[in-house]
């Protein structure tokens, strides 16, 4: 490999890492954080007298409405229907309530938890996040509680202990991120409850399951063991409810739903539609009039602030649940008639919501010092406020010391408390909503400057392709790769110093190049890149890509031979065809595709399908096939060690064991020592056969039966669609929903993974496995440059291995590209966070990955050729 060839990819990858780093500065929303802290002599968040000195908070992770909501219908209803019947029996009367419990996506675990104890409302790329629990340094309900004197007792999942360090009184976390174990956190959470209830030295007690949401990740909603979790929940809730006393509150809820596979992430009805019921045997909840169904989830934090008696949290957004704090408990300590009682709450809830009003305006205000805020709505607002506080003014009676408890005569008439109520609900919803838009702002000056250095890098890549070999100028292309790390390094400086370092060297370099530029290495096929680019503007084909992409590689296979037939390779290009046929067995199903579409029974697990012995026999057949399938191209075609056979069969053992496990209820910490023992022999193994590739001149038969399927022009591009083709057919999707969550802990368990870097491994695998087809071809480029040529370090093998990777990189770019500009030219669309954006970041772990294996083998032929 030249020195300039290694230049030109250095050069490549900063100007297209710079150009994603600016759009996405610009697209992938984010919120500043403001670090204050609400206090009690503020003034302004600030406190009521508390119904409740006790509060049990259960949350059931992924306990969707429809699993809590009683189900009257006379036909067979789902599975998962009815199956916690103490729900139904304890709203028989106002002392039980039960709520559609609506979650902000992304609807995964960490965003729950920052969104139901901060009060704030996530941003896009917060869902990151999920895989490292860091400590919460936003003000929030807890460390209000902690502030206060207040104990808090924790049990379940470890995700809390992470989020909320030294802030409980007791605590018992439990490992969360094994989504196969679907009774180790429930069981630890069952067997410390009551116990713990018990005690009287706790003010918030939280429990938090897991079973119902590993049940849904391992098996779906509708398989039989999801009605079995839900009714070990139901007995959890009997138990507590046997143990509470009159002065205490219990809160049973989900922190998001789950899709009819088990998944969550995205925004669809079934992911945001977690259930909330609220239950307590002393206080009324439910207010004599109220017809409220549906709350948002940030509304919890202002609430059990005021139930508490403790400060709302500096950045909450959320408004108070007036059902909650019905103060019935006001009531029984003055002895009132009824109209009295109406009059006293409607003045509770007056003064809870401008406490509420106060803290919001509150930190509207700070916001903006020190961020941008549309001037526009925040006079709005501002009016609103004013309008609010007027109101609340007004609700004074002059010549009255005392509160509207302590003397009738001292309370407002219902008309004026209702019309605050209703000012100040509709400023603190307004206030939510503008919000929610305008952190949904993006940066067009950013958008555009990251596509302009984007395209230009894509022109730069083309030009080095169509003529890798003619093409020098060494002087260009070291000031491009000093003036792309500058351009880097400069990120948040001015705009057009950022674009005169990128673009200048190039558009000197295309201008150059264009006087002696020879198209010989054009071919129309180069192309297709730009097909799929296109088609990502369409939500639809975004949705049906795996089949788009099934038929542009069955034509690419069969397309060629319409214009030139070559001896034998009807028979080769047979048996790709079939290949990639087979592979559509394995796609998945995206939710927006069901009903009609529904996953092949190879590609669903094992423990989903129930009762089918005959199914285990089949399955594990068909894996021995295909074992001894592959072993025989890996000894056929690479001439490859036989000791390759240890591994092949490790694979399949691994398999056997995987399936025993599962089927039988095993421990699944049997699984580790196979994976460990494959990825120790393969790691060492592949580096030792790459080297061993460039030296040998015996690994090549199955190039050279590859190379007669496409000529050199048709070749590339049959290639990188067959990348993307890979990464379907290992049942894989562009969708939140479908992160292969299950990949994470393959060969490890949590013992072994408790430490600082204890989510390290599981995220590389999660993203190694989403990736690997475009790894796996990449690193492949080499068997398929070299496969006509015997000899390894001449000048023609340097220029195909450039070619090749060069190809891969722009197949790729242009791909990214697509999704760039379809996200930004859909950022107002409704399915921006649901389709065009989830595609987009798939698209860039593509991109990293691709551009990882090709520095990999760079370093490798620098060293060997």
């Amino acid at each position: 490999m030249k020195k300039r060839h290694t230049v030109f990819f250095v050069w490549l990858l900063l100007l297209y890492s710079n150009g994603v780093l600016h759009f996405l500065q610009g697209f992938l929303l984010t919120r500043r954080e403001i670090h204050l802290k609400s206090t009690v002599s503020d003034g302004v968040s600030c406190c009521l007298e508390p119904k409740y000195r006790q509060i049990i908070i259960l949350l059931i992770d992924a306990l969707r409405y429809d699993f809590l909501a009683y189900n009257n219908s006379t036909s067979t209803g789902a599975i998962y229907h009815n199956n916690l019947p103490v729900v139904h029996k304890l709203m028989k009367n106002d002392r039980g309530v039960l709520y559609q419990f609506v979650a902000d996506p992304p609807t995964t675990t960490m965003q729950r938890l920052k969104g139901m104890t901060t009060g704030s409302l996530p941003t896009f790329i917060d869902i990151g996040s999920n895989f490292a629990s860091d400590e919460l340094m936003e003000d929030n309900l807890i460390s209000q509680l902690t502030s206060s004197s207040f104990n808090v007792t924790f049990m379940g999942d470890e995700t809390w202990v992470a989020l909320f360090p030294k802030s409980f009184q007791h605590s018992f976390p439990y490992p969360s991120f094994d989504v196969w174990d679907i009774d180790t956190v429930d069981r630890g959470v069952e067997g410390h409850l009551t116990s713990e209830i018990k005690k009287p030295d706790w003010n918030l007690l939280i429990a938090h399951c897991l079973g119902v949401d590993h049940t849904g990740h391992r098996y779906g909603p509708e398989h039989p063991v999801m009605p079995r979790k839900l009714k070990e929940m139901n007995s959890l809730i009997e138990k507590i409810v046997s143990s509470m006393n009159s002065q205490t509150l219990l809160l049973v809820m989900g922190d998001h739903g789950m899709t009819r596979s088990g998944d969550h992430g995205g925004d669809s009805p079934d992911e945001i539609n977690a259930g909330l019921f609220a239950y307590s045997p002393g206080w009324k909840i439910k207010f004599n009039d109220s017809k409220t169904q549906v709350v948002s989830q940030v509304d919890l934090v202002p609430t059990l602030s005021i139930l508490l008696g403790i400060p709302i949290p500096y950045s909450n957004l959320g408004s108070v649940i007036l059902d909650f704090v019905y103060p019935e408990q006001l009531f029984q300590e003055t002895h009132t008639s009824e109209k009295d009682n109406l009059t006293i709450a409607l003045s509770y809830f007056s003064d809870a919501l401008y406490i509420n009003a106060k803290q919001i305006w509150r930190y509207l205000e700070t916001y903006r010092r020190d961020s941008p805020f549309p001037e526009a709505e925040f006079q709005q607002l501002s009016s609103k406020f004013t309008h609010v506080s007027d109101l609340f003014d007004g609700l004074k009676i002059e010549g009255c010391s005392q509160n509207c408890l302590s003397n009738s005569s001292c309370c407002p008439n219902h008309l004026k408390l209702k019309e605050f109520i209703t000012t100040a609900q509709l400023f603190l919803s307004e206030a939510k909503e503008i919000c929610r838009s305008m952190w949904a702002r993006f940066d067009l000056t950013s958008i555009i400057v990251g596509l302009a250095i984007f395209t230009s890098s894509l022109l730069l890549n083309a030009t080095i392709l169509i003529d890798c070999e003619s093409t020098s100028m060494k002087p260009v292309s070291y000031i491009g790769v000093a003036g792309a790390v500058f351009s880097v390094l400069l990120q948040r400086w001015l705009i057009m110093v950022v674009l005169g370092l990128s673009l200048a060297p190039v558009l000197l370099y295309l201008a150059m190049a264009m006087r002696f530029m020879r198209f010989k290495g054009f071919h129309l096929t180069f192309l297709v890149p730009f097909f799929l680019a296109v088609s990502y503007t369409s939500n639809s084909f975004v949705v049906e890509e795996p089949y788009v992409v099934h038929y542009l590689a069955q034509s690419l296979i069969w397309l060629p031979l319409l214009f030139k037939r070559r001896t034998g390779q009807f028979v080769i290009r047979s048996g790709l065809s079939l290949s990639v046929r087979l592979g559509l067995a394995f796609f998945r199903c995206r939710e927006e595709q069901f009903p009609v579409c529904e996953a092949h029974s190879l590609h669903r697990s094992l423990t989903s399908l129930s009762g089918s012995n005959w199914m285990l026999c089949q399955r594990l057949s068909l894996a021995l096939a295909s074992c001894i399938v592959l072993y025989f191209i890996l000894a056929r075609y690479l001439q490859v060690d036989k000791k390759i056979g240890y591994l092949v069969a490790i694979v399949w053992c691994h398999w056997i064991v995987q399936s025993a496990c599962f089927l039988l209820g095993g421990d699944t910490s049997a699984l580790t020592f196979l994976p460990k023992l494959f990825y120790s022999i393969f790691v060492l193994k592949l580096v030792r056969d790459i080297y061993q590739f460039v030296t040998d001149n015996e690994h090549a038969k199955l190039a050279t039966a590859w190379r007669q399927v496409s000529s050199t022009e048709e070749m590339w591009p049959l290639y990188g669609v067959l990348s993307l083709h890979g990464f379907f057919a290992s049942g894989h999707h562009t969708s939140l929903a479908s992160i292969p969550w299950e990949a994470a802990f393959v060969g490890i368990s949590h013992s072994s993974s408790q430490g600082g870097l204890t989510n390290v491994l599981p995220t590389f695998f999660v993203s190694y496995s989403t990736a690997f087809s475009m790894l796996l071809h990449v690193m492949a480029v080499p068997i398929v440059a070299l496969s006509t040529t015997t000899v390894r370090k001449n000048k023609e093998s340097r220029v195909r291995l450039a070619n090749g990777w060069l190809y891969i990189l722009f197949f790729h770019a242009v791909r990214l590209l697509g999704c760039m500009g379809a996200a930004a030219l859909h950022r107002r669309h409704l399915m921006v966070w649901k389709i065009f954006a989830p595609r987009l970041l798939y698209e860039l772990l593509f991109a990293v990955y691709t551009s990882l294996g090709i520095v990999i083998s760079l370093v490798l032929f620098q060293a060997t050729m």
